[in-house]
């Protein structure tokens, strides 16, 4: 149900995370307005008081048909998803899982011009918002990050998890 409209799709996991829930309330409360784009966010099962900010804010989102939030739509695979789809993305890995994968993760993106990363402890409604006005003034450039997206798919990955098992089995 989505038009052409730049689509901003959001998420901070199924448990949510506080930080992206609040800059995420600031950029929408700015952005949702002007209607020329539209938001998914996940708030996570923390964050059921995103609808009542937004309303708070003028941002009702039963009433913007450009705004929907929902508690949770995405999951581990996010960044095989942003490259199969060929998507830009702004990313903001968690500083709180093992080994800070998720930050390294983001990076291989961010090596390739294929994804910008605001890491959590610098994450502010401001600096989120800043970031998107600069994606979304750059036409050209989103186009690029998204084909350098693309060309990071792995889109043989089931085939050759099964030619490894083969080889393991005999």
């Amino acid at each position: 149900g989505v038009d052409s409209r730049p689509l901003i799709l959001s998420s901070g996991g199924s448990l949510g995370a506080e930080p992206i829930n609040r800059a995420m309330v600031e950029l929408i409360a700015a952005r949702a307005p002007k209607g020329d784009c539209c938001f998914i966010h996940a708030t996570g099962h923390s964050g059921t008081w995103v609808t009542d900010e937004l309303k708070k804010r003028g941002v009702d989102p039963d009433k913007f048909e450009n705004v929907t939030i929902r508690e949770y739509i995405a999951g581990a695979s996010t960044l095989s998803e942003i490259e199969a789809l060929g998507k830009p993305s702004i990313l903001i890995p968690s500083p709180y899982v093992a080994e800070n994968h998720q930050y390294h993760n983001a990076m291989t993106l961010v090596e390739k011009n294929a994804a910008v990363v605001i890491e959590e402890k610098d994450l502010t409604g401001e600096k989120l918002t800043e970031e998107v006005e600069k994606l979304l003034a750059d036409h050209a450039g989103l186009e690029k990050m998204g084909e350098n997206a693309r060309a990071m798919c792995v889109s043989d990955a089931a085939q050759r998890i099964y030619d490894c098992l083969c080889k393991v089995v005999g």
